[in-house]
């Protein structure tokens, strides 16, 4: 009797010391607002997590640095940069279920991976609230209990992550179109001490039998960036950091925060259309989402490149629904680009709001030409363009300027300098450093990118010249079209069109692709003669996306030709092309008086030669040995008529 006793009282404590409980799954989403897969494979993923139901896993998506933009890794790099570092991860997007081996989202979880994880047991369970004295003040309660009645130190780390929920955009804030985001990282907290930047998390040590070990802290300094503070939340999970086993997962509720007002706000500017009408009216549109409390007043401000900030200010009683559009006295824009930035300062004088950032305006970019037409000819070759700081792109051209949406920066659309990235020469043909990039490879299809000259007055027989190089990624149709407008931009003509294999000069590419060789080139020659004698004419290259591969524009000639009777593309050339003692111009002369000369990229003349009185075959000579290595121009005029060719000098 005593040892059936005995063997009950074991076999009691044997379950007791091997009670478990299920693992919440812990998915990290490693994800980027510029990343075109990421969009199209994002929804899918939702779909599955939806469907298994929000209770039912923990979900962090790490948003990372590249292909493109993405204000939210902008705003804490640290968080997803440690975490795609510690799980090898080099690519966009990716997931990893548990701790495991990463992979495409909708292989790592589906429904099937999703029970799965959820059938595991782990002796360890998480509980954790949140509770907020004010909107600048949210207390955090964990509990790490073990259920089981042995020690337990099989996850060695804690981690804590702030989530917000949804972050919403007015606009895509990358370039692959996605507004709406889950469970976006914004920062990490040591467990222990409440500390920010803990992206390494804090020791969890062994936890004795049956026994729970408590973290608590208060944040007094919330991120500024948060845009809606009533979606933040806590994510925590404990981990062993050698296997990277998650052994439980765990997160705090929404909860309703005292005195916090629910507002919005929108952009409501009243714009001058086109490239040449500089008015500009600020406006913005208020309104009051909150159930409890009425706005009675409101300061936004705006401020114009930089300068000082305008105020106005909103007196009135709006209730929930109600909107007002607060509007700025009319001001100006200047040719070029210009930055319209506002801002809401205070609502009902200074009480506490959805974070700022959750209101829906942010900086607009509006692009205006100069109110004059240069005269033909104009060349840009790229070669000046003045390099942002730190990096090896641009979007000052003294030429033209670049017009696409707000989220497509400088480095997926602009004049790209190959040194820099140890590219090599990128410029066309491979005879110089640069030229205008349109990186579709990382660009949402049906994205529009456009270069837009400024305005130019063209003599006779105008022609246009420019050097592209394109490869498919596959079959996509990303396209160039150039277009010409007379009047400002009210209505435009296409005189330029191709797209996929008709603009591709190499076979397609699975890699991003970079020009390499002067045969990736092309020449595209375009007749402008319908615009012979016009001023302020506006010439527009515009690139359409199609999700393919990268293209490149360069040497963009615009000017006043010889007609086809007297002096062409097909009898006008120069060889050696590039020239390292002299270069030879050929071509057909037509009983007259022709001028030949050699000018640097900025307009100053180095050498001329005249011939007069003749005809048939000419061959000139221009010494070059004597002029420093870089990009020229030879220019052969008859009777105010030109044309103009590049020449490199090695």
């Amino acid at each position: 009797m005593k040892k059936n006793v005995l063997l009950i009282v074991a076999l009691m404590g044997t379950t007791i010391a091997l009670a478990q409980v299920p693992k919440i799954p812990l998915v990290e989403h490693f994800t980027q607002a510029s990343c075109g897969p990421c969009a199209s494979q994002n929804p899918a993923l939702k779909v599955t997590l939806d469907n298994f139901g929000t209770a039912n896993y923990v979900r962090i998506s790490h948003q990372v640095s590249w292909p493109g933009v993405d204000p939210m890794n902008a705003n804490f790099p640290a968080g997803p940069n440690d975490r795609r570092t510690y799980y090898g991860i080099t690519g966009v997007p990716n997931t990893v279920l548990n701790g495991g081996a990463p992979g495409a989202p909708n292989t790592i979880v589906t429904s099937s991976t999703l029970a799965t994880a959820a059938a595991l047991m782990t002796p360890y369970q998480i509980t954790a609230t949140q509770s907020w004295a004010n909107a600048n003040s949210v207390t955090v309660d964990i509990n790490v209990q073990n259920v089981t009645g042995a020690p337990i130190s099989s996850a060695d780390k804690i981690f804590v992550t702030m989530l917000e929920n949804t972050v919403t955009w007015p606009t895509p804030p990358g370039s692959n179109g996605e507004t709406s985001f889950e469970y976006v990282m914004r920062e990490m907290y040591n467990a222990t001490t409440g500390a920010p930047g803990a992206t390494s998390g804090a020791a969890l040590g062994t936890i004795a039998a049956n026994a729970t070990q408590n973290f608590n802290f208060t944040l007094t300094s919330l991120p500024a960036y948060l845009r809606d503070k009533s979606e933040v939340s806590f994510a925590i999970y404990i981990q062993n950091a050698t296997s990277k086993t998650i052994h439980q997962a765990g997160k705090t509720s929404l909860v309703s925060i005292p005195g916090l007002i629910n507002v919005g706000a929108v952009s409501a500017t009243l714009l001058g259309s086109g490239y040449c009408d500089y008015g500009v009216t600020p406006k913005v549109t208020f309104t009051n989402n909150d159930a409890g409390t009425a706005v009675t007043s409101v300061v936004a401000q705006y401020s114009l490149n930089g300068g000082a900030a305008v105020q106005q200010t909103f007196t009135g009683n709006l209730s929930q629904g109600q909107s007002t559009t607060i509007s700025f006295p009319a001001t100006t824009l200047t040719p070029g680009t210009s930055t319209l930035d506002y801002t809401i300062v205070s609502v009902n004088g200074g009480q506490d709001w959805t974070s700022p950032a959750a209101v829906a305006i942010s900086q607009e970019v509006y692009n205006k030409l100069n109110s004059a037409g240069v005269a033909a000819p104009v060349f840009e070759g790229m070669e000046n363009a003045v390099l942002e700081t730190g990096t090896g792109y641009s979007r000052s051209l003294t030429t033209g300027l670049f017009d696409s949406p707000t989220t497509v920066t400088g480095s997926l659309f602009g004049v790209l300098d190959g040194p820099t990235y140890n590219y090599g020469a990128v410029g066309g043909f491979a005879s110089s450093n640069r030229s205008i990039r349109f990186r579709y490879f990382s660009i949402a299809s049906g994205a529009k990118l456009n270069f837009v000259m400024q305005k130019i007055n063209l003599g006779a027989n105008s022609m246009m010249s420019f050097d592209h190089a394109y490869r498919q990624y596959a079959s996509e149709n990303d396209k160039l079209e150039v277009f010409v407008s007379t009047d400002c931009g009210a209505t435009w003509t296409s005189v330029f069109s191709k797209a996929g294999s008709a603009l591709a000069t190499l076979a397609p590419s699975t890699t991003t692709y970079v020009p390499a060789a002067a045969a990736d080139w092309a020449t595209n020659t375009v007749s402008l003669a319908a615009y012979n004698n016009t001023s302020d004419v506006i010439v527009r290259f515009e690139g359409t996306s199609d999700y393919g591969n990268n293209m490149y524009l360069d040497n963009i000639n615009i000017g006043s030709l010889a007609s086809v009777n007297e002096l062409n593309a097909d009898n006008f050339s120069i060889f050696p092309n590039p020239a390292t003692e002299k270069v030879n111009i050929a071509f057909e002369a037509q009983n007259g008086t022709y001028e030949i000369s050699l000018v640097d990229l900025t307009g100053r003349v180095l050498t001329t030669k005249s011939l007069s009185n003749v005809n048939g075959s000419q061959v000139v000579e221009i010494p070059v040995d004597n002029i420093a290595t870089g990009n020229y121009l030879v220019s052969i005029q008859k009777d105010g008529v030109k044309f103009t060719q590049k020449v490199t000098v090695q």
